[in-house]
């Protein structure tokens, strides 16, 4: 992150995801499901740079609210990703279970693979390609290194009026408890 930013890291994580991602859909052979492993490691810069670039952007004041949605967002997609993939296993007719080495399975195998739904081995791993050929698209569009301007008037102003309130009450010598609690 250091030597290409912040941007520039979630864009290569993206674009290794994508890359595994299809390999997992392409892949026939064991060797292409290893090789897409690693590529898939490789991929796992993606949510630790996203976080970096969010912080930055971010207020100090608003660190935790950002982080927090980030985290509720991946906690979705950690859930809703595998059922999401389930039904589209469902909805190409991929079968999951190993094949046994007998002869009937061989022939159950070449009747499998004059099936249609048999001519792309990973369907959900293409659509998930094509949902992160999306979000590159969009990370294309993020903004390098620009503070959000609006929280900052916003925080500002609030802090004006409380320090303005608290600057009132000390020249009354009151309560804090009895105070009006309009703040």
């Amino acid at each position: 992150m250091r030597s290409i930013g912040n941007k520039n890291t979630v864009l290569l994580g993206l674009g290794f995801q994508i890359f595994q991602l299809a390999w997992y859909g392409f892949g026939s052979q064991s060797w292409m499901m290893w090789a897409a492993g690693a590529i898939a490691a490789m991929s796992s810069i993606t949510f630790p740079a996203i976080s970096a670039l969010v912080s930055r952007n971010a207020e100090a004041d608003q660190q935790g609210v950002v982080q927090g949605i980030i985290t509720g967002v991946r906690g979705l997609c950690n859930g809703l990703g595998p059922a999401l993939y389930g039904f589209i296993f469902f909805l190409f007719h991929v079968e999951l279970n190993e094949l046994l080495t007998d002869n009937t399975s061989e022939k159950k195998t070449k009747q499998n693979l004059s099936d249609k739904s048999a001519i792309i081995p990973g369907p959900p791993f293409l659509v998930g390609a094509c949902i992160v050929l999306l979000a590159f698209l969009v990370a294309l569009f993020i903004p390098e290194n620009r503070k959000a301007s609006s929280t900052k008037k916003h925080s500002n102003s609030n802090s004006g009026s409380l320090s303005n309130n608290l600057d009132q009450s000390n020249e009354e010598d009151t309560e804090p408890l009895l105070q009006d609690s309009s703040v």
